[in-house]
């Protein structure tokens, strides 16, 4: 899944099959109650408000995203760290219910339209106690961000660099060689090697 898109049919410049293209297999099963989801990270900020995500339930209504989608889609938004909404409780309570269906609300049209009553204020967020929200008390899901390492260039070395003598060595360096440029090479069987 890519953030890109997701951000893309938030602004309407990509569709909804686009962003369903864009979902298929970013969910891997792991285990019973164990999943990867594989999200590309965007680099911009996007703040999300209340009419994009009626947006998707309006999508999930007139069949052309899965209910099911919207839990990789609560969940992306939660972990990622260029999706924000500010001050906005409802909102919030309802990515929250989309990441994590099995402790929330089930991802079926039925409570779609709720969501989207709720995000219009057609009708108040319902308030649960927290002895409702922890009924129970037993692992159920957990969804994990897969992320790509990827290792940073190596940056070249300047001339002024290159001189340089890492100081790890200098007790192996004789007086007489001292100031003149030297190559040092490490190797796994060096004492010195760190």
């Amino acid at each position: 899944m890519r953030e890109e898109v997701l951000a893309a049919f938030f602004a309407g410049t990509a569709s909804a099959a686009e962003l369903a293209t864009d979902l298929a297999g970013a969910e891997e099963r792991v285990s019973d109650v164990e999943s990867l989801v594989k999200i590309k990270d965007m680099r911009s900020e996007l703040v999300v408000t209340r009419e994009m995500a009626v947006r998707l339930c309006d999508a999930v209504l007139r069949n052309e995203l899965p209910p099911t989608a919207l839990a990789t889609i609560g969940f992306a938004l939660l972990a990622s760290d260029h999706f924000v909404w500010d001050w906005d409780d409802v909102l919030g309570e309802i990515i929250w219910d989309w990441s994590c269906p099995e402790v929330n609300y089930a991802l079926n049209l039925e409570n779609v339209k709720r969501f989207r009553a709720w995000l219009t204020g057609e009708e108040a967020y319902p308030a649960r106690s927290s002895a409702e929200r922890s009924a129970g008390s037993r692992l159920i899901s957990i969804r994990r961000k897969k992320i790509r390492v990827t290792k940073p260039p190596v940056p070249s070395k300047t001339p002024a660099q290159a001189k340089l003598i890492d100081l790890r060595f200098a007790p192996r360096i004789s007086a007489a060689d001292r100031g003149r440029p030297l190559q040092v090479e490490k190797r796994a069987s060096d004492p010195h090697h760190l």
